[in-house]
């Protein structure tokens, strides 16, 4: 083999060497999002490429594990991703997603991530980071989907009524009666014997 045919050999498995990795991540690319959940009719699909690529990025599917779930939570968006595995759509992770105040962290719960050719079951908790719950807000945005918080807010305090006043027992009643009644005799006796001493 002469100098030229090894130099083109060379080159070949250089260019062969770059391409495969390429290949592979492209062959295990994000291909769509199917979610559901408060404020939405049904079930969306996401699938822009451009977006979906973003997502990825972020971050959104590789987040820190929780060590127990979070308390305090309400309804959240259910979502199933799909891989596009050269051109064959498969789901490879379900997962809830919990939004909470706009610009903190959402958590996120796993029940299914992909295992062989099969989803299996998983029960795991993750919280997101800032940038990739940013990068989630802001797909649902582009796709005029507004995001419900899933945080449960305490009830308002209801001030306690005012107690009612206690019932006179009958007994104090009845001596106001007689009070009353004692006065009003002892004033009629007065008034009798002045009107007499007047008169004689």
């Amino acid at each position: 083999m002469n100098r030229t045919k090894r130099h083109i050999l060379s080159l070949i498995m250089l260019i062969a060497f770059v391409a495969i990795p390429t290949l592979v991540v492209f062959a295990k690319e994000l291909g769509l999002l199917t979610i559901s959940g408060p404020g939405i009719k049904g079930e969306v699909t996401l699938n822009d490429p451009e977006e979906m690529m973003k997502l990825e990025q972020s971050g959104f599917f590789d987040q820190a594990v929780l060590a127990k779930a979070p308390t305090g939570l309400g309804d959240g968006y259910a979502i199933t991703a799909h891989l596009n595995l050269d051109g064959k759509v498969v789901p490879f992770v379900e997962m809830v997603y919990y939004p909470t105040e706009a610009g903190q962290p959402g958590y996120v719960h796993y029940t299914g991530r992909i295992n062989g050719e099969t989803l299996q079951k998983v029960d795991e908790w993750n919280i997101l980071t800032r940038a990739s719950d940013g990068a989630f807000r802001g797909l649902m945005a582009a796709n005029n989907i507004t995001l419900q918080s899933a945080l449960i807010k305490a009830p308002a305090k209801v001030a306690p009524a005012a107690a009612p006043m206690p019932a006179q027992p009958s007994y104090v009643i009845l001596a106001l009666v007689v009070t009353i009644l004692v006065l009003a005799g002892a004033g009629l006796a007065v008034k009798r014997r002045t009107v007499s001493q007047q008169s004689t």
